[in-house]
């Protein structure tokens, strides 16, 4: 039972491919006996492939769930979260982690045995996190918008994750394919950007992220000072990095490592727009976005998460911020009379014509 007696109902979505699927009937009935004895009865979906973990949650905020939980990877839990926030629904997100990297998981401090995220759900201890929302504008000029939990890549590590998400899996005949990849990434791609109060950064690099966790695919501690409370995102540039340099500082953050690296310019804003030349690709939480133009912003407090509280969170990766200078702007902004006698002018000059 729970509080005052009362019974409440969830959906569990859970992903038949993530983590040992030959143990997940059992961790299932662990989770369902769990939480049932802790006053939480459980609607069992099974989303396979995992993006059909999306229509799942949406269709169970359609029928009343306020509170939708979550078995599996970091995948699964992207994809779930995709449908809460998409229906902006204050129907609340429970984890029970069940992947092989489980980032999301260890970023808010949720464990991963299942009785102790069930004992964890079951305490009702809820905290509203920020999403990325990103958009972009392929060369066709079709507009994709998408959230992301994790983060937003733009570049080479984009380009390079189908093939190298494959060799993960165990297709080693795709090492190659990545590798070539690699080989014929553009280097010298311009990079143009705006931040919120119209500063602009223009630089050369193949790889832009923009984190909203500190952490992605093999526990690469890209962001170490990235928070999901602070309604903001960090973006890490990589300019001038060679090929070498550039897989090298990701060898040394692996597992929550730290590259010594001084070269990689860090910012942190709640939007801003991209622009590259040539045309970059583009991937958010794994999904491929194409190539295009991108708009990025911070959506603060938009889910609402069974997790600690940050304070009492041991296993969730967290740093204190520190302070981050953006750079001044290229131009300065146009002031209110400026815009004005530009609109003005441009008025005049039309009627001229």
């Amino acid at each position: 039972m729970g509080k005052n007696g009362k019974i409440h109902y969830a959906k569990l979505i859970a992903n038949p491919g993530a983590g040992k699927p030959e143990e997940l009937s059992t961790n299932l009935k662990i989770a369902a006996r769990c939480l049932q004895q802790m006053g939480i009865e459980v609607d069992v979906a099974l989303a396979k492939p995992k993006e059909e973990a999306t229509t799942i949650a949406r269709k169970a905020i359609r029928d009343g769930y306020k509170t939708i939980l979550a078995l599996g990877g970091d995948g699964t839990v992207e994809a779930v979260m995709r449908g809460i926030v998409e229906m902006k629904s204050h129907a609340r997100l429970g984890i029970l982690p069940y992947g092989t990297k489980n980032n999301v998981a260890k970023s808010l401090g949720i464990p991963e045995p299942v009785e102790e995220a069930c004992a964890l759900i079951a305490r009702n201890s809820t905290r509203q996190i920020d999403i990325g929302q990103i958009k972009i504008k392929t060369p066709n000029s079709k507009i994709k918008k998408t959230y992301f939990f994790e983060l937003a890549v733009i570049g080479l590590a984009a380009a390079v994750y189908p093939p190298a998400n494959k060799v993960l899996k165990g297709q080693l005949g795709k090492i190659k394919d990545a590798a070539e990849t690699v080989l014929q990434h553009d280097s010298d791609s311009k990079v143009f950007m705006t931040f919120d109060d119209d500063s602009r950064v223009k630089v050369q690099t193949m790889l832009v992220v923009v984190s909203n966790t500190p952490m992605f695919g093999v526990n690469f501690l890209v962001a170490p000072y990235a928070s999901l409370e602070d309604g903001l995102l960090d973006v890490s540039v990589y300019p001038n990095f060679s090929k070498a340099e550039l897989l090298a500082y990701y060898a040394a953050v692996m597992n929550q490592g730290d590259s010594g690296n001084d070269k990689v310019q860090h910012y942190r804003v709640h939007k801003f727009t991209l622009k590259t030349d040539p045309p970059l690709a583009v991937n958010a939480d794994a999904a491929e976005l194409g190539t295009g133009n991108v708009k990025i912003k911070c959506l603060g407090g938009a889910l609402r998460v069974l997790a600690p509280d940050t304070g009492s969170a041991p296993n969730a990766v967290v740093r204190e911020p520190v302070a981050v200078e953006v750079p001044a702007p290229l131009a300065p902004p146009a002031t209110k009379p400026e815009k004005a006698a530009v609109g003005a002018a441009a008025s005049v000059q039309k009627a001229e014509k």
